[in-house]
């Protein structure tokens, strides 16, 4: 069984977020934060500002998972948002590691380009960037959207491959395109006809794909009608006979958490996959 490294980059969307270093005194276990001494900025207005951030940021995850890979470690990284599954991914490639399925658990979709997104946020397109979906246009945004992976060095992962549980919110635009696209979506409780025991898996787990209020009121992006936290970690366990070879966790609403509650159970869960 490999050890598991755990890393903690307390952003959201390269805007410094330094309510997700709690998770260093909730957690016992060791946590090892990646925190670019030039990102200081906790607000950033610029969509090609946040892409650069975002790029620097995850080549930095992506080099560190790659060494702790290639030293018999399973990486498992906490950050605000989605767009760290790019660092991951990268990680996990230049070990020469790729993982041969990613399941993929999100309330949303996440699949959209600029030209399709209604709002414009960058937190709905890492899926599509996953597996290099990207506006080849002169707009400055798609421009620093192919830098930002360029930055990463992630290469772009086979839709097939991709397990999309839930994603019960999409979007005009989001849904046609992830309907035209070969990625499997499934509901949670399919997801395990979907995996074989032997192959290496990448798990992304946006925390948001539970509907729990009561228990975890600090979701970010609520979408009702979904798993609760219970049936998350009923997964979680049926998983730990699966080869995870990395994790990565889009995290809670650290700032609205503010007697930790929702942070308490996120960890609970993630430590019911990883045997400790």
């Amino acid at each position: 069984m490999a050890v598991n490294a755990r890393l903690l980059l307390p952003f959201l969307m390269g805007q410094r977020r330094d309510g997700l270093r709690r998770v260093l005194d909730i957690d016992a276990h060791p946590w090892e934060v990646l925190a670019p001494e030039q990102l200081q900025e906790t607000r950033i207005d610029d969509p090609v500002t946040k892409l650069r951030n975002l790029g620097s940021l995850y080549a930095l995850l992506a080099a560190r998972a790659a060494a702790l890979v290639r030293s018999g470690c399973r990486p498992v990284s906490i950050a605000g948002d989605c767009v760290s599954s790019l660092g991951m991914l990268a990680g996990l490639q230049q070990a020469g590691r790729a993982p041969e399925r990613v399941l993929w658990l999100d309330a949303h979709g996440d699949f959209h380009t600029w030209s399709s997104s209604q709002t414009q946020y960058i937190g709905g397109m890492p899926l599509a960037l996953f597996v290099g979906r990207v506006d080849h246009d002169a707009d400055p945004r798609s421009q620093a959207a192919l830098a930002c992976l360029a930055t990463i060095g992630v290469q772009a992962y086979p839709e097939p491959q991709i397990v999309l549980a839930d994603a019960r919110d999409l979007d005009p635009g989001e849904r046609e395109a992830l309907l035209g696209s070969q990625i499997l979506r499934c509901p949670l409780d399919e997801v395990l006809a979907h995996l074989r025991p032997r192959e290496r898996i990448y798990l992304h787990w946006d925390t948001d794909v539970i509907d729990d209020a009561a228990l975890m009121p600090a979701l970010k992006y609520h979408v009702q009608r979904g798993p609760s936290a219970a049936d998350i970690a009923t997964l979680f366990e049926a998983l730990r006979a699966y080869d995870i070879v990395a994790v990565s966790v889009s995290a809670w609403h650290a700032e609205q958490d503010e007697d930790n509650q929702t942070a308490r159970v996120c960890l609970e869960i993630l430590n019911t996959l990883l045997h400790t």
